[in-house]
């Protein structure tokens, strides 16, 4: 087992690194920002007739309670870093706040509402593209016997499809998506799944991630750390933090050079 570096703090005793997709592999802000435009603007048109008085700002409503803004995405917030399931209910408990009935069948129909919105944006993978550097940080990191993994709350579809589209299968060993009947992030489930089929340790795992959930589930399962992604991802570290990276070449599995004095 080899140390991993994060600049010139070191994890010991590691047998996988297990990334995030969206938000840490990928650039998904600007899709997020659209995809949640359609899926609020479909809901605000389907529901008007259900409403006695239609709020002029219900878009905006609705797209703030997924941490969505003209001018950006909270990468903390549900459409970034919560499941299909968790934006759909969100979505459903401002219309009910709102009056609109029947109530019984209200998520079966914003659900339907998330279907049409994605179906405007497909294929994901298309819009959603690897940030500068993340081939060559793959293919640098498997050259070694660490393994490397992808654990997203998107679905193994999606993520099958952006590795394959952007020549990223070679360097990835295994990844775990999440499906409606699965329990999601920060629940250590799919990453026990996981670690499981990779044959490693949780505890000498480290997650790399872009949001509370992914320093949730470290700290859940119990793994080896929680690193960072930073301002070059388009976010803040994480808050508490103890490893952030400003450059995927802080991620690294030799010992750095001294700084000089």
């Amino acid at each position: 087992m080899n140390p991993v570096y994060c600049g010139h703090q070191s994890l010991l005793g590691i047998e996988a690194i297990i990334f995030d997709k969206d938000g840490t592999l990928s650039d998904s802000a600007p899709f997020l920002r659209r995809l949640a435009q359609a899926r609020c603007q479909r809901c605000a048109e389907a529901f008007t007739e259900y409403l006695q008085t239609f709020p002029s700002d219900l878009v905006d409503r609705l797209m703030a309670t997924l941490g969505v803004w003209d001018n950006g995405l909270d990468p903390d917030g549900l459409m970034a870093a919560g499941t299909r399931q968790s934006n759909i209910e969100a979505l459903v408990e401002v219309l009910l706040d709102l009056g609109i009935s029947p109530a019984s069948d209200l998520h079966d129909l914003v659900a339907e509402q998330f279907v049409l919105a994605d179906a405007d944006l497909k294929p994901k993978t298309l819009y959603t593209p690897p940030f500068p550097g993340t081939q060559a940080m793959l293919q640098r990191l498997s050259q070694s016997k660490i393994k490397l993994g992808v654990l997203s709350s998107d679905s193994s579809a999606n993520i099958e499809e952006f590795l394959r589209h952007y020549d990223l299968f070679s360097w990835i060993d295994d990844w775990q998506g999440t499906e409606l009947e699965d329990i999601p992030k920060p629940n250590p489930a799919l990453l026990h799944r996981l670690c499981g089929r990779m044959a490693v340790n949780p505890r000498q795992v480290v997650i790399v991630g872009d949001s509370w959930v992914d320093q949730a589930l470290a700290h859940q399962a119990e793994t080896a750390g929680f690193i960072s992604v930073s301002e070059a991802w388009g976010r803040p570290p994480v808050a508490g933090a103890a490893f952030v990276l400003t450059t995927w070449e802080d991620l690294h599995l030799l010992r750095p050079h001294p700084r000089p004095s």
